[in-house]
């Protein structure tokens, strides 16, 4: 009954409904993926221009994601609510703009908007409703639901697109009014059903064929299912091996072991193990979903995809909740919802040598690479670096490593000094250090005044240093300033602003929460980013800007 009422509302008719937002968005990486998308779009204040192409400013990264038969996006906010309650793992991603629409409304929607029908947007645009939108894998990792793109398509709520008729400016609050309808009986989503529900009703998909309103990339899938040549909707749907959302799934707590006064080890066991699960490979690493949106990423130290084991430690002064939540609320039986494996850290295959430094927790990293390096039989070295003998950690897993490892105890009087490990170093000798920011840049500051090469070193912190002075970040596109308290994050503050900011790691790593920078001087830090994007970019987990900062958004 409550789904019908939800059909039932939207199928009212309209003649008039407000455009409520414009949105546009830049192309980058995202969802860590080897893609970039355009997805994430930003609310665009004042007049936007729209020519036969669409949005002024409003990218797309692949030549048939965009064009005049996809000028615009259209999506219904009435649709983020009721996503909400049907996916309620998900709901914090439901909000507007989530699906990457141009154009927010209200009232028009896939059940009351037909192909061909034509509109005025504010006093000039005139536009035409020419394809349904046809959801891709991205949406999966989106929204962190392996089945988003099927059920917006099979619940007909994936937007619609127009191509444009005549060119103009529109902005928020301008009315959508409907002009001519002149095929009321082809809505979006009545073309959506012969597109994925009624596949072989040919008679529906020869009117469809020759409907001449309707874009191309529908037309042609009628067209050539009427030769009997049918599409393979999987691989939109799913994406390939690489693209397709594994992200998460359930695992019991089996074992908690406390390894050191600070550190404690964590293996977990899967709910519905794999016929073959992968290793973990060098430099592997994994979320963890810990109560409500609190979520984490941590090292792999062994095992596979059925079975691995994490290790954590609890500084109070430091922690930004997972140390604290795994520490004290997670015990043996409990289920936590992980990621798939990510390799963010792994080892260089062409290197001669392999130089590994861990500082205290840091060690979690690198126990998987060192492992690896042995059973390969490469030549490397591990470095411990530790306060004292009892915070060694994973000890019958440093012991295996018999003499390729060394443990610095900074209570016994072993110090570790870069310049005495680094001077041996040659140009195919790499180097990985994961550790707190003041080992990293000893490492750093050292191998630079030996001369060696910038990619030979790898950096991986495993602290979020995000406080500092705080700082105003204004937004270029709306003016709006927002104001980075000192002991909070520039990606905290734009979430809280409403921005959908990606990120993977959140301690400076991996890259993924990067914005535009286009004016400012900015305090860098992590290593997500290369030398020469810190020109026009940074990482809004953890750098700073300095004074006032203008932002790409």
């Amino acid at each position: 009954m409550a789904e019908d009422n939800i059909v039932a509302s939207l199928e009212q008719p309209w003649e008039r409904d407000q455009l409520i937002e414009v949105r546009t968005g830049k192309a980058k990486p995202v969802f860590g993926l080897p893609i970039e998308s355009a997805i994430f779009k930003s609310v665009r204040y004042g007049a936007v221009s729209v020519d036969k192409q669409g949005c002024c400013g409003d990218e797309h990264v692949y030549e048939f994601h965009g064009g005049p038969d996809k000028a615009l996006l259209q999506y219904c906010s009435q649709h983020y609510n009721v996503w909400s309650q049907e996916l309620p793992g998900s709901a914090h991603l439901f909000r507007v703009g989530g699906f990457g629409e141009n154009l927010v409304a209200h009232k028009a929607n896939e059940r009351n908007t037909c192909i061909g029908d034509i509109v005025r947007i504010g006093r000039d645009l005139i536009a035409e409703v020419s394809l349904p939108r046809q959801p891709c894998f991205k949406l999966n990792h989106r929204f962190q639901e392996k089945n988003m793109s099927r059920l917006t398509q099979e619940r007909f709520r994936t937007g619609w697109y127009y191509r444009i008729i005549h060119e103009g400016p529109i902005k928020a609050g301008d009315e959508i009014q409907l002009l001519e309808r002149p095929n009321p009986q082809w809505t979006v989503a009545r073309v959506q059903h012969f597109l994925y529900i009624e596949k072989e009703n040919f008679e529906a998909m020869t009117q469809l064929a020759q409907l001449v309103e309707l874009g191309n990339e529908s037309r042609d899938i009628f067209k050539n299912r009427l030769n009997k040549k049918f599409e393979d909707q999987e691989q939109r749907l799913l994406g390939s091996s690489k693209m397709a959302l594994d992200m998460w799934a359930e695992y019991r707590l089996v074992e908690r072991q406390r390894e050191t006064p600070t550190v404690v080890s964590f293996t977990f066991e899967a709910i519905n193990p794999r016929e073959s699960p992968e290793n973990a490979e060098p430099g592997t690493h994994v979320r963890l979903k810990l109560g409500g949106r609190l979520i984490r990423a941590y090292s792999v130290v062994s095992g596979d995809q059925n079975r691995f084991t994490l290790g954590v430690a609890l500084y109070r002064e430091t922690s930004r909740g997972g140390s604290i939540y795994l520490h004290e609320n997670l015990w043996e039986g409990d289920v936590v919802a992980i990621s798939k494996f990510a390799a963010t850290f792994p080892l260089n295959k062409d290197a001669d040598r392999h130089v590994l430094i861990g500082g205290g927790i840091g060690i979690t990293g690198l126990i998987c690479s060192a492992q690896a390096l042995q059973r390969k039989g490469q030549l490397f070295h591990l470095h411990y670096v530790v306060r004292s003998q009892e915070e060694t950690a994973f000890k019958s897993h440093i012991e295996s490593l018999g003499s390729n490892v060394t443990i610095y105890s900074k209570k016994n009087g072993e110090s570790f000094d870069a310049a005495t490990v680094l001077q041996r170093a040659d140009n195919n000798t790499h180097i990985y250090c994961c550790s707190g920011e003041r080992l990293m840049t000893a490492v750093r500051d050292t191998a630079s005044g030996l001369g060696l090469p910038q990619h030979n070193l790898h950096f991986e912190s495993f602290q979020a240093n995000n406080s500092g002075d705080p700082f105003t970040a204004e937004l270029a596109e709306s003016r709006q300033k927002l104001e980075v308290p000192s002991g909070g994050s520039l990606l905290d503050t734009l979430r809280q602003a409403g921005f959908d900011i990606p990120s993977t790691c959140e301690a400076g790593n991996c890259g993924t929460c990067r914005v535009g920078v286009r004016d400012g001087r900015v305090e860098h830090r992590g290593t997500g980013l290369l030398e020469n994007e810190k020109q026009t970019a940074m990482l809004s987990c953890v750098s700073r800007g300095i004074g006032n900062i203008v932002l790409d958004l």
